[in-house]
């Protein structure tokens, strides 16, 4: 049964800390589903990741233990169906109780009862929920993530846990080279939801049919907005030292051309994913090599006209597409990878000529590792100058102190993204 598979990835992603993009495709790849089906694991377990404090909170009032966890997955993802989607509660119920049997006979009537009384209550809990304020319960969010998105956005937190949480809608750039971008949109304008120069948002898949694998790629707007700020020229030597998997690398040469790239990376998995974009698009001017950001590196000195720093982050930008990182981030990571990207900025520092440009961009929202990072750098190193950004007027950001933007909750379609560029005085 398929719900039996969504268990399975759930136990995969919930249990052993895997990635629910990685298993879900898995899934796909080794059993024949319609796109009915397919479409139907893809928001199931979208909507048990994003909800999945939530569930929990409603079931442990219900249930002092549940011994086996593939019966707790199995209510949780009948409770994501029953409370977020137009199933027929009985349909449901019955199916549960069906699976439960395959799992262990003896918990059917505890699966069948339990979900019985909780639509029963349902009402009554989120009445609970509302007149104690238990936002963090609602939106599902850890207390200490919760805590620090309302620390850092006092007036407009609420907002932003729930834009956090929104569905994610497939976004592909398309190769202008090879497709005529304005065409291309006038000819699928049904399927069009949302655009931002040559990247596009789709209702679905099927506008995929008429391309060719090279006309397009995979890449959110945000992402292409801090390629298309490092805004290279064909004379420049550029720098993406952290660039695994590539997609910014990729923009950055497809659309700029710049002289040559050198796209760096510390883990030979990650090489090898760089080695293969190269590879497949015929990149002669791109060079890969695996090194670490964090430390001195063989560059000369003032070697670079522009040099990107995407670094690592606590991700809480991309929920929509990753759900699964909110419950593996804790305070403790922001800290430690506050210092890592300080570091990272600092140790490429030198290799940027003078009058060149640095770009810094995360995909999460913390201001420890945005706006307060930086902030430290300009201190640091008052060589350092904050350039203007040009982002289409389409694109909802907040501007921090400083001159950094966020691309903010506001953005339906976008992931949050921080971005800032900073040039290097004379």
């Amino acid at each position: 049964m398929i719900k039996e598979d969504i268990i399975d990835i759930l136990e995969a992603v919930i249990d052993d800390e895997k990635y629910s993009n990685i298993e879900i495709n898995y899934k796909f790849n080794h059993n024949k589903y319609t796109r009915e089906q397919k479409n139907f694991i893809k928001n199931i377990v979208s909507v048990v990741l994003k909800n999945l404090i939530y569930l929990d909170y409603i079931l442990d009032k219900f249930t002092k233990h549940i011994s086996k966890r593939r019966i707790r997955h199995l209510l949780r993802l009948s409770l994501a169906q029953i409370i977020f989607t137009k199933a027929d509660n009985k349909g449901v119920v019955y199916e549960a109780n069906e699976i439960a049997k395959n799992i262990n006979e003896y918990q059917a009537k505890f699966v069948n009862s339990t979900l019985k009384k909780i639509i029963g209550k349902m009402p009554e809990l989120n009445k609970e929920i509302e007149d104690n304020k238990l936002w963090d319960k609602k939106y599902s969010y850890p207390k200490d993530i919760f805590q620090k998105i309302k620390i850092d956005y006092e007036q407009e937190y609420l907002e932003i846990l729930k834009a956090l949480k929104k569905r994610a809608y497939l976004s592909i750039r398309l190769n202008q080279d090879l497709v005529n971008v304005d065409e291309f949109c006038l000819a699928n304008k049904d399927e069009i939801l949302f655009r931002v120069d040559s990247v596009i948002y789709l209702k679905s898949n099927k506008c995929l049919e008429k391309l060719q694998e090279n006309e397009y790629f995979i890449q959110d707007a945000a992402s292409y907005l801090v390629a298309k700020i490092v805004n290279a020229k064909k004379e420049d030597v550029v720098l993406d030292a952290c660039s695994s998997p590539g997609g910014k690398a990729l923009c950055i040469m497809n659309i700029q051309k710049p002289k040559k790239l050198i796209a760096t990376d510390i883990y030979e998995h990650k090489i090898d994913l760089l080695n293969s974009v190269k590879e497949k698009y015929g990149f002669e001017n791109m060079k890969v090599e695996l090194k670490d950001a964090t430390k001195a590196n063989n560059f000369e000195k003032e070697m670079f006209d522009k040099i990107l720093l995407d670094v690592p982050c606590s991700g809480l930008g991309v929920l929509k597409r990753k759900p699964e990182k909110l419950y593996r981030v804790k305070l403790a990571d922001i800290k430690a990878l506050k210092k890592i990207q300080k570091k990272i900025v600092e140790m490429n520092l030198p290799y940027l000529k003078i009058g060149g440009e640095l770009i810094y961009s995360t995909c999460t929202i913390t201001k420890n590792e945005n706006t307060n990072n930086i902030k430290y750098i300009l201190e640091k190193y008052p060589f350092l100058e904050v350039c203007p950004l040009e982002i289409p007027k389409q694109i909802h950001y907040i501007k921090d102190e400083i001159g950094g933007i966020y691309l903010d909750y506001r953005n339906e379609f976008l992931d949050n993204f921080y971005i800032i560029k900073l040039r290097k005085k004379n």
